[in-house]
Order: C-alpha cells, then sequence, then structure tokens
C-alpha cells in the first residue's frame, strides 16, 4: 500500500513538473514529441496485435514461471495463468504503441529486447520496422515458449527469440550482432543488472543508437539506476516519460535532461 502512494505521488510531481511542447525549443525533441508523444495514432497490425493480447487474456492454463529478476512486487510466483502473465507482465496497449510509433520514427535496424514476456512488445517493435530484425531475449524456458506462440501468429515479422538467461545469452547475442541501434531493457529491474546490461552493450551502441528502459520508477532501485544511466558520459539526451526512460547517445546534442508528460 504504501509503494501504491508513493508511485502516486511520484506520478503527480512528475506530471506537474513534466514539460509539454510549448516548453520544448530543442528542434529534435521538439519533432519526436509531435510525432512519438503526442499522438496516439496506430496502424491495422496494431489492432491485430491486440487482437491477439485479447486472445490471451482469455487463456486460464497455467505455466511454471521461473522468474530470474525482481517478480512481481517483489514475489516470485512458480505458477501462473497465461492471463496474467499478460495483463502483469506484457506493455499496456498504449505504452506499446509509443513503443511502436517510436521505432517506426527513428527506424533502427538491429533491435535487442531484454525480456520478451508473452511477447507483445516485440511484435510492436518489429512490426514498426519489419525491414529490420529484433533479438529478444527470455529467461523462463515456458514463458519463451508462450511468447513463440505469439510470434508464430506473425510469421512475416522479423524476430528471432532466445532463451536462457541474460548471464548466458547476452553477450553472445552482441557478438552476433554488427552493431546495436536500439536496445529495450525490460528485465530483471534491479539496480546492478540494469547497469550491467547497459555497459555489456557499450561495445556494439554507437552515436545514433537508442536506448529504452522501462520501469524506471518501479523502485528505489530503479530510479537510481536511472539517475546513473542519464548520466553516464555517453549519453547526451534523456527522456523521462515515467513509466520508462528514452537515452540518445549522439554526441551532436548538448547534455540535457527532458521530463516530458505522456
Amino acid at each position: 500500500m504504501i509503494k501504491q502512494i508513493d508511485q502516486v505521488l511520484r506520478y503527480l510531481l512528475y506530471y506537474v513538473q513534466g514539460e509539454n511542447r510549448h516548453d520544448l525549443q530543442a528542434p529534435f525533441i521538439f519533432h519526436l514529441n509531435e510525432a512519438v508523444f503526442r499522438t496516439d495514432s496506430s496502424d491495422h497490425i496494431c489492432d491485430a496485435i491486440e487482437l491477439h493480447r485479447k486472445e490471451l487474456l482469455r487463456n486460464n492454463e497455467i505455466i511454471k514461471v521461473r522468474d530470474f529478476g525482481a517478480g512481481f512486487a517483489g514475489k516470485k510466483y512458480n505458477e501462473r495463468t497465461v492471463k496474467y502473465i499478460v495483463a502483469h507482465s506484457s506493455k499496456p496497449p498504449r505504452y506499446a504503441r509509443l513503443l511502436y510509433r517510436l521505432v517506426k520514427y527513428l527506424h533502427p535496424e538491429y533491435l535487442l529486447e531484454l525480456g520478451t514476456s508473452a511477447g507483445i512488445s516485440a511484435l510492436y517493435q518489429a512490426a514498426a520496422n519489419p525491414q529490420g530484425k529484433l533479438i529478444t531475449l527470455e529467461g523462463c524456458e515456458n514463458t519463451a515458449a508462450l511468447a513463440q506462440y505469439s510470434f508464430n501468429k506473425f510469421p512475416d515479422l522479423p524476430i528471432q527469440l532466445v532463451q536462457g538467461s541474460f548471464e548466458d545469452t547476452l553477450q553472445p547475442v552482441l557478438d552476433e550482432l554488427p552493431r546495436l541501434d536500439y536496445l529495450f531493457i525490460d528485465g530483471n529491474h534491479r539496480l546492478e543488472p540494469t547497469l550491467r546490461y547497459f555497459n555489456l552493450s557499450q561495445h556494439k551502441l554507437h552515436d545514433h543508437s537508442i536506448v529504452v528502459v522501462d520501469d524506471i520508477n518501479w523502485s528505489a532501485e530503479m530510479r537510481e539506476a536511472w539517475s546513473q544511466l542519464k548520466n553516464h558520459p555517453r549519453v547526451t539526451i534523456s527522456i523521462d516519460l515515467f513509466m520508462m526512460g528514452i537515452l540518445f547517445l549522439n554526441p551532436g546534442f548538448s547534455k540535457q535532461e527532458f521530463s516530458i508528460r505522456y
């Protein structure tokens, strides 16, 4: 209960202090805000993904889940229904569409997602650039099987699922990529792993890479992780959207922090 009250208070502070379109003077940020944050447009593929989400939300099948991260509210349940996983771990439609618009606007070619869950966010991101390649990592074998079921429904989308602990799979995947244009960190929501995943990716991130960090206000650890990431020497622009944060590494930008209402 205390955590929920704290979240509400933090959100109110974020909303009061957050910038709107009239506050954004930097041209790049202004246009990004107009195209990605101020619109909620979607395409037919998004509607198809949402129909699939609804199918999963009606699925009462129970699967055994191994949680490699912080769990749900710190709890690591051994069994969950499919609909519970989708309801609690998948990105809500509004934020899934935001990821879709972000990828469509910035058009990264090589994308990596850490934390697949049921595969909803991967579907959105891959659909935004079907000419690219998205690799998504999931630790739990049964959750990965659920995600693969989702991906099989959309066989034309360029998604490669890698199952296994991030400690075992991240480095080999990075070694195989020619570069990393887009990184979405959405797994193991704790301070040390979040920073480690970012640092391990350094040699494949480049000046035009984008890094998205999920649940930056989920806990004190994630708030600290976000604080350290946005102050990293390579990060020039950081955007706080409360539920997630976006980092740009382009040295052509001056160091700036934005908190944009979404």
